[in-house]
């Protein structure tokens, strides 16, 4: 018998000159989430990451890299890996099944994104304000 699990890319999508993070909610989602979408077995990382960024929101991103990973205990199949982005040029737009976006402060995600993070994880953003 073979493991396998999945593999979530999460793009934390920064601006330097605000300070602020976008986050966003699909259509028929509760709550606000980074930019996430499952990798697949056959997928540059990278290029599904920018992808997703340009389909989501309108920007072009550079990936300045991955800045955390977990396996969620939960779904013991899923590992998710964390990368901060910068949006370089375009124009914000919402994707076909975005229903929103916002800009928020680093010290607002886990309220606005009703989830708490891992220790590390929230230090990280934290210091990005």
């Amino acid at each position: 018998m073979v493991d396998n699990f999945k593999v979530k890319i999460i793009g934390i999508l920064f601006n330097p000159s605000t300070r602020r993070i976008l986050v966003g909610k699909n259509k028929g989602d509760k709550n606000l989430s980074f930019l996430e979408t499952d990798l697949k077995y056959n997928e540059e990382l990278d290029v599904t990451l920018k992808k997703t960024a340009k389909e989501k929101t309108g920007y072009i991103i550079h990936n300045l890299g991955a800045v955390y990973a977990r396996n969620k205990l939960k779904n013991k199949d899923t590992l998710q890996i964390y990368f901060l982005c910068e949006a370089i040029e375009g124009k914000e737009k919402l994707g076909k099944n975005v229903a929103e976006l916002r800009w928020i402060k680093p010290k607002e995600v886990e309220k606005q994104l009703c989830e708490n993070f891992p220790t590390r994880l929230k230090e990280y953003l934290l210091n990005l304000g």
